[in-house]
């Protein structure tokens, strides 16, 4: 009897032997992609954090949940419709629709036209369930503040998760489609600019939602419509495929990349010969000894890092704009939260810079580390703080606000510094 190898078979026609049809091919890459993020977590969570941390959390988290219920808390009141709609917002613009292919595929998969073409509805169906469900998921977290503080319905809450739903699969679908057409600087400028206006438009919706404004059903029917046309248009698009792989490989790696984000290497830009700021290297701080030379490296290398400028920028602009839309006793929380979270951050920035192999040749002992630290943190904390500062007192609309609240900062700075590099 002749054996055959089943190298020889072309990989559409294994798979027909294999496999009855294409939806099998594609239950084995989504249970593989669970599989595998199961095997991610496993890594990070196991039983030890599992059963002292995870299990307690949800345990509270859910008698908390039913305490919502139960009675409404005082701070309700507090949280205005638009943060509510900001948070929904920025979770329909997060995301992406998936279609399950891979590299292989374009060798043997792709001359199967059919199973193709069936894989990618499969797997674009696949991601319009599991974005219905995680958009349900976050109204039911929201629920009690939606039904006890602004007196929502069962039709207003339908129409709400409904809004947010079409709203991320259009924002899904037109993503991928201008990243197929454009690319570079007008790809990012037209991203930034349909952030912002489709930010204010949302709102806009979320209010009429609130006050069960008729229009509203007209506007979902017309992002239902959408999206089929622009379904229809992207699951037709040529040249696509190297794009969807990269999609695919990217969504695959989500929780590996989050738990390796701060030990991956990543390749580095190009460096000025001459920095743009303390070009000249003059000390920044007076004294002598190690601690006030690692301070003096501390802070110019923030001040010398574009990452930590822009991620800056961003979060001051962000508590900024909140301090304008908050209530007056929420905005002085924020303020103080936003404090703390620069003082963690900067610390956390400082400790980094600190395990640089160059400063291990030296022998600097901990306690000028710490020294430094202390020193360099309350320095970094001050600019983003400051303009918080001046935009939460130029948001109670009197002259004495902003220079009250600037010059609180500086304390403010100088005492969450303090209590967050208390230990080194």
């Amino acid at each position: 009897m002749r054996h055959y190898s089943t190298a020889s078979i072309p990989y559409y026609e294994r798979g027909d032997r294999m496999m009855k049809n294409s939806f099998q091919l594609f239950a084995r890459r989504v249970r593989s992609d669970w599989f595998y993020q199961y095997k991610a977590l496993r890594t990070a969570v196991d039983w030890v954090i599992a059963f002292y941390f995870v299990i307690p959390l949800m345990i509270v988290a859910g008698y908390q949940y039913y305490s919502w219920w139960a009675a409404q808390p005082s701070w309700f009141s507090w949280i205005p419709l638009f943060l509510v709609g900001t948070v929904f917002y920025l979770f329909a613009w997060l995301g992406t629709i998936r279609y399950f292919v891979e590299e292989g595929d374009q060798l043997f998969l792709r001359q199967n036209r059919r199973w193709f073409q069936h894989l990618m509805l499969l797997g674009y169906r696949y991601s319009l369930v599991l974005q219905g469900i995680t958009t349900l998921l976050l109204t039911l977290v929201f629920l009690p503040l939606l039904v006890q503080t602004y007196a929502f319905g069962v039709p207003q809450i339908v129409c709400f998760w409904l809004l947010t739903y079409l709203l991320k699969i259009n924002l899904g679908l037109l993503r991928q489609l201008l990243a197929l057409r454009i690319q570079g600087i007008l790809l990012w400028l037209l991203r930034v600019v349909g952030f912002a206006g489709l930010f204010f438009l949302y709102q806009m919706l979320v209010t009429g939602v609130s006050h069960s404004a008729n229009y509203i059903w007209a506007i979902l029917l017309l992002l239902l419509g959408l999206v089929v046309f622009l379904s229809k248009i992207r699951l037709q698009e040529k040249g696509a495929f190297s794009a969807d792989i990269a999609r695919e490989r990217d969504a695959r790696m989500r929780i590996v990349s989050l738990m390796l984000i701060r030990v991956m290497e990543r390749k580095r830009k190009p460096r000025r010969r001459r920095p743009l700021l303390f070009r000249s290297s003059q000390r920044l701080f007076k004294g002598k000894g190690a601690g006030n030379g690692i301070a003096d490296l501390l802070a110019k290398s923030f001040f010398r890092n574009s990452t930590q400028w822009k991620q800056t920028i961003q979060f001051a602009v962000l508590i900024s704009a909140a301090m304008f839309i908050l209530p007056g006793p929420l905005k002085i929380t924020i303020w103080i939260l936003a404090a703390c979270v620069l003082a963690f951050w900067r610390k956390s920035f400082c400790k980094d810079e600190l395990t640089a192999p160059f400063l291990n040749l030296f022998p600097i002992q901990d306690t000028a580390k710490h020294q430094a630290l202390q020193l360099t943190t309350p320095i970094l904390v001050l600019p983003a703080l400051i303009f918080i500062s001046l935009c939460l007192g130029i948001s109670f609309f009197t002259w004495w606000g902003p220079i009250l609240m600037v010059g609180a900062a500086i304390p403010l700075a100088y005492g969450t510094s303090s209590v967050f590099t208390s230990w080194y």
